[in-house]
């Protein structure tokens, strides 16, 4: 199965969760944009919580251990507290307004979430909810499909733009919150710029960022 397949089938069994009587507008992808922070590991949500490790992710586990080693520079402790637990300071910057605390914040730390095989995370807008569904990376060569869960969500009241960021990178968008945050992410692969239609209010890279 091609990494499209696997993407076109994550999106589809994340529908399961979607509860009767709401509208599902827009689903893809998603994953924090290439240039945004990444929250700290111990600030991640820990996900789908039911399922095992299965052989697959054991053997797994060397090469993440070596791709955290390979972040190591002069100074290992300092390293390894960036690694780990990630500083305030740096979620400024144009990719992210707003603290880990703030509505863009919890996006953000919710698009990495913590589990013990992987997860493709799926944003999906309905009439009433932005939410992200977690749909777990377990099969490899069993085909043993893994569950499928709501992670974080937010009503769509909260949610007051959305803005084109495809000037920088292609699939790039900037979420903004009604608390003044926002958070770029990056909807990946095929169909991508249908998505921000989803969103109640659209905006291009040349509009500037509304203030609350």
């Amino acid at each position: 199965m091609t990494g499209r397949d696997r993407s076109r089938e994550s999106v589809e069994r994340a529908r399961v969760v979607v509860p009767a009587g709401e509208v599902l507008r827009g689903e893809h992808m998603v994953a924090p944009a290439h240039r945004a922070p990444r929250a700290g590991y111990f600030r991640r949500p820990r996900s789908l919580r039911s399922e095992r490790r299965t052989l697959w992710s054991w053997c797994w586990l060397p090469v993440y251990g070596a791709a955290r080693l390979a972040s190591i520079t002069w100074n290992p402790f300092e390293a390894l507290f960036e690694a780990l637990m990630d500083r305030e300071g740096k979620s400024g910057g144009k990719p992210f307004h707003g603290g880990w605390g703030s509505m863009a914040g919890q996006l953000g730390k919710a698009l990495l979430p913590r589990t013990r095989n992987g997860a493709h995370v799926v944003m999906q807008v309905t009439d009433s909810q932005l939410r992200l569904v977690y749909v777990s990376g377990a099969g490899g060569i069993t085909g043993r499909r893994g569950p499928v869960e709501i992670g974080w969500a937010t009503d769509i009241r909260n949610v007051t733009w959305v803005r084109d960021r495809s000037d920088v990178v292609g699939g790039d968008h900037e979420i903004g919150f009604a608390d003044g945050s926002w958070y770029t992410v990056r909807f990946a692969g095929q169909g991508w710029r249908r998505m921000s239609d989803a969103f109640p209010v659209r905006l291009s890279h040349l509009d500037s960022v509304p203030h609350p």
